[in-house]
């Protein structure tokens, strides 16, 4: 392929999903790498104001995403004035240890955990975002069913996690955010696709309205998870009110045997592409690498992929 051909592809790869300003040290990098969009992805309290400077800084590139990620919901209390930290903790986790254990694995935890913020300050700082960014997303949010809390002592996981009640109840009401401002959402799904589809069904049914667009990354769900989520006339559910997209990374994807069969089921209009990476270092490799694999899945040439996944990548930013 000639250089100038090379270049062009270039400007039109785009990573759905990217949290490359964890590397604080690399931060500048972030203008320099050759992929042309990033969405980059915040997931706590500690690096909203980051993603933000970085959208600042470099417009062009960056499509600023807020949200906080199901690994650290159990921080957030959702009454306005938090319990002391046992009860609060001991109300959001779950022991997933011996039953002869019951709550043990939770004690030791509660000597290192932070007092927990109210959720109310946190979602009006993120609302207040969502406002002044008017090219805002919402993630990385969503529901993880195996994730479990690191043990601070000893730096290995605890058999603890947080409960999915806990994780549905955040995530909800971040959903009711994004169709507020008809905004897009990245979604984290482990484990729990029942739960989100069910979230889904729900809102429908009771005819709440839903963000307009809805970007399962890194999916690792099945074929049928992804023909109930696309099909345009369901038999025996209410179509969903929103379109959902499907996104893959060769961080976390590409150990999946089923992942060719997964990438042949998403519909054309509906695929798009990431690194999930947490650097710019190495960044571009990895979307090659993604590139070569849908590519490969598809039956398409480079090029192709990465024309079709532009124009869904633009469409699911609300760009086109």
């Amino acid at each position: 392929m000639e250089e100038n051909e090379e270049n062009f592809l270039w400007t039109k790869t785009c990573d759905a999903h990217t949290h490359a300003h964890d590397d604080r040290e690399r931060l500048s990098e972030i203008s320099e790498v050759k992929t042309a969009r990033l969405c980059l992805m915040g997931t706590r309290f500690e690096d909203l104001d980051i993603v933000s400077q970085l959208n600042a800084k470099f417009q062009s590139k960056v499509v600023p995403c807020f949200g906080f990620h199901p690994w650290f919901t159990h921080l957030l209390s959702l009454e306005d004035d938090p319990p002391e930290n046992e009860i609060h903790y001991r109300s959001v986790l779950n022991d997933i240890g011996p039953k002869s254990s019951k709550d043990c694995n939770i004690e030791p935890l509660l000597t290192f955990l932070p007092p927990p913020k109210p959720f109310n300050v946190w979602f009006d700082k993120l609302e207040n975002l969502v406002k002044i960014n008017t090219t805002a997303l919402i993630g990385e949010v969503g529901l993880d069913r195996s994730a479990r809390l690191t043990d601070p002592k000893t730096k290995s996981l605890s058999k603890v996690q947080t409960k999915i009640q806990h994780q549905i109840a955040i995530l909800e009401k971040q959903l009711d955010l994004a169709a507020k401002y008809n905004r897009a959402v990245s979604l984290h799904c482990v484990q729990a696709t029942g739960q989100i589809i069910d979230l889904l069904d729900r809102k429908v049914l009771s005819k709440q309205p839903l963000p307009p667009r809805i970007c399962m990354h890194s999916f690792g769900g099945s074929v049928d998870t992804i023909k109930r989520l696309t099909e345009t006339q369901p038999k025996k559910k209410k179509k969903l009110t929103t379109d959902v997209y499907f996104s893959f990374s060769i961080v976390i994807n590409e150990r999946y045997s089923r992942l060719h069969d997964l990438i042949r089921a998403v519909p054309e209009n509906k695929l798009l592409i990431e690194s999930d990476f947490h650097s710019p270092d190495g960044l571009d490799h990895l979307m090659e690498k993604i590139v070569l694999l849908v590519s490969e899945a598809k039956g398409w040439t480079r090029a192709t992929t990465i024309e079709k996944t532009f124009q869904n990548f633009l469409k699911f930013i609300g760009e086109a």
